[in-house]
């Protein structure tokens, strides 16, 4: 074997604009042994984030131009022969939302498979984690059981104030991210696919439209739920980060 292939070399990464905010949060820095390349991955995930929104707020800024030749060709089968508009929904499939939406779903569950193994590595339990995984139906309740009973005896405090943390965020965000990145991953009646919706109406004898439903989740636009959800991982990551390094 070549000498030079053998020498420990440092990585010299070149990052994307998206990208170094992560490090601001998970510097890898302030980390030792098995910690230290976890939280390079935790960075690297959470960088992935920032772009997925910034790509998800792009795609939806240009929803009406993305849509509008969908909306001419509709209108000039109309013209040839006309229906009942209201008989229909109108849907418009735009490939790069479904990809963009889908991509940011499982990387926020990437994340936290990847962000829970610091429990492990900083010694708040004794088992291994592999992720934020379920039991059942229940998100992330492996680790939640893990706390609760495998916990270090010096740090049980520790391990219930992050229990606590994550049952609290669970119900904020935890569980519907994760749950809906299934439905991506494991659909149960076919292909899950994201459209825009038309809202189309006769008016003087021509079809017109109103306005561009665009994809939403518990009555929010994507985009507005992408960003708040950034915004959640961020908090509890950083929460997290602030228990383990008091134990």
């Amino acid at each position: 074997m070549d000498k030079n292939s053998m020498t420990l070399k440092t990585p010299m990464i070149l990052c994307h604009e998206s990208t170094w905010p992560a490090f601001s949060v998970f510097n890898p820095n302030d980390w030792s042994g098995k910690s230290k390349p976890i939280i390079h991955s935790c960075a690297a995930n959470y960088g992935l984030l920032i772009y997925g929104v910034t790509k998800i707020e792009n795609i939806f800024s240009r929803a009406n131009s993305l849509c509008q030749p969908r909306v001419d060709d509709l209108v000039a089968q109309w013209k040839a022969s006309k229906w009942d508009v209201s008989s229909c929904i109108y849907l418009v499939d735009i490939p790069e939302a479904h990809l963009s939406i889908h991509a940011f779903l499982s990387t926020v569950k990437t994340f936290l498979d990847v962000f829970v193994q610091l429990i492990r590595s900083e010694g708040v339990v004794h088992d291994e984690i592999h992720g934020f995984h379920k039991k059942g139906d229940d998100v992330g309740a492996k680790l939640l059981r893990m706390l609760s009973n495998n916990a270090q005896k010096p740090k049980k405090h520790v391990a219930m104030l992050i229990h606590d943390l994550i049952c609290e965020h669970k119900k904020v965000w935890m569980d519907d991210v994760v749950n809906s990145r299934d439905s991506f991953i494991h659909p149960e009646r076919g292909l899950t696919k994201v459209m825009f919706g038309l809202d189309l109406y006769e008016a003087d004898g021509e079809l017109r439209l109103g306005r561009i439903l665009k994809p939403s989740f518990n009555n929010e636009d994507f985009d507005a739920y992408a960003h708040k959800t950034l915004s959640m991982v961020e908090a509890f990551s950083m929460k997290c980060i602030e228990y383990l390094k008091n134990a």
